[in-house]
């Protein structure tokens, strides 16, 4: 069956008309015209060439390259609708460099081999190259463009990912002590980020990670019942946190001062986005004097913290928002209310901690 649609052209000035043909149990064939006429007649000629087994798909279908994949992608709005796209922004755009030019069909493992080589050795601007998880995020990413090549497109029937090896990660255990703990909520004291201290330790308490909190809403926060709704999480699974009394201070304070106008609680100053963390806690990290801690391993201290205290899997399952025991999620607050003592718990320490330091 073929369909005939409206688009803007390249340079958006002016219009073009897409024909897209979709046989069932055949790949899918498409081209663009400048006349809806045109478009028609192709689509025609087209799919009473399918039905006759006179169309050679691999000869059309090299058409199409990798450039055209994505920005299909983008035209049909599955990259906006990808959780991970924000997140990845950089990896597609390094795929769209470098493949954007080949044709889907001669993009084979052996040419994803050969440029996962080339991405691994790239130094990077503070010297350093990137890890095996890094690289195993990067073919995830562009693996996944394929996938929609394959069964939304079908202009490919394979996925040259499919067979590549995972790299193997080396699991982070950098976990800090009462100290250094100490040390780092301090340097987040003193930063100029007015969020920065507040941020940590709900990470620090909650166990949930950088972008669940700066998408928390004022809306999602229950300081009645102790309790923060994370809406927007990795998995896409809600699911709430319980905040300690160290935490709904520091949230109260944040509240009196903050733009009723902006839902988010850790809302840019500047415009309606969200808070740029990252500057904030790089500098924190090096006033405090640690070496190799990144954001997440706060995820890790609670973890850390909660199983010195007992927690089972089932607990921690809920807690962090694993998928693994999901059946837990379905009740609403027992995720918050398995983790609140693990939560007071870790309060505790730190208020302990921050007057030894």
């Amino acid at each position: 069956m073929a369909s005939i649609y409206k688009r803007k052209s390249k340079d958006g000035k002016g219009i073009v008309w897409r024909a897209v043909v979709r046989l069932r149990g055949y790949s899918t064939a498409c081209d663009t015209f400048d006349r809806k006429q045109a478009a028609e007649d192709w689509a025609a000629d087209i799919e009473r060439r399918i039905k006759l087994g006179q169309f050679n798909f691999a000869a059309h279908n090299k058409h199409h390259t990798y450039a055209d994949l994505l920005n299909r992608m983008e035209s049909d709005g599955a990259l906006a609708y990808q959780r991970s796209f924000k997140n990845c922004r950089a990896q597609f755009a390094y795929w769209k460099r470098r493949l954007g030019a080949y044709a889907l069909v001669h993009i084979t493992p052996e040419l994803i081999t050969q440029e996962r080589k080339i991405l691994a050795e790239d130094i990077l601007p503070d010297g350093s190259l990137r890890g095996p998880a890094t690289l195993n995020r990067y073919t995830a990413v562009l693996s996944s463009t394929f996938g929609y090549a394959i069964k939304k497109l079908r202009w490919i029937v394979e996925n040259p990912c499919k067979n590549l090896l995972r790299l193997k990660e080396k699991p982070r255990d950098r976990i800090l002590n009462d100290e250094e703990i100490a040390r780092l909520l301090e340097a987040c004291k003193q930063s100029k980020s007015f969020y920065l201290y507040p941020i940590v330790l709900l990470a620090l308490t909650t166990g949930a990670r950088r972008g669940e909190l700066l998408n928390l809403e004022w809306n999602h926060v229950d300081f009645e019942k102790g309790i923060a709704f994370l809406k927007e999480t990795k998995n896409g699974r809600p699911r709430s946190v319980a905040l300690t009394d160290l935490v709904i201070a520091e949230l109260k304070v944040i509240q009196t001062v903050h733009d009723s106008k902006k839902p988010l609680v850790f809302a840019s100053k500047t415009a309606f986005g969200r808070f740029d963390i990252k500057k904030g806690w790089m500098q924190a990290v090096q006033r405090a004097g640690l070496d190799d801690y990144h954001f997440h391993d706060l995820r890790h201290q609670f973890v850390t913290f909660a199983s010195a205290q007992g927690a089972s899997n089932v607990e921690l399952a809920a807690a962090m928002g694993h998928r693994t025991l999901s059946m837990l999620l379905r009740y609403t607050n027992l995720d918050a209310k398995n983790s609140k003592k693990f939560s007071d718990h870790i309060s505790e320490r730190i208020l302990k901690g921050s007057a030894h330091a």
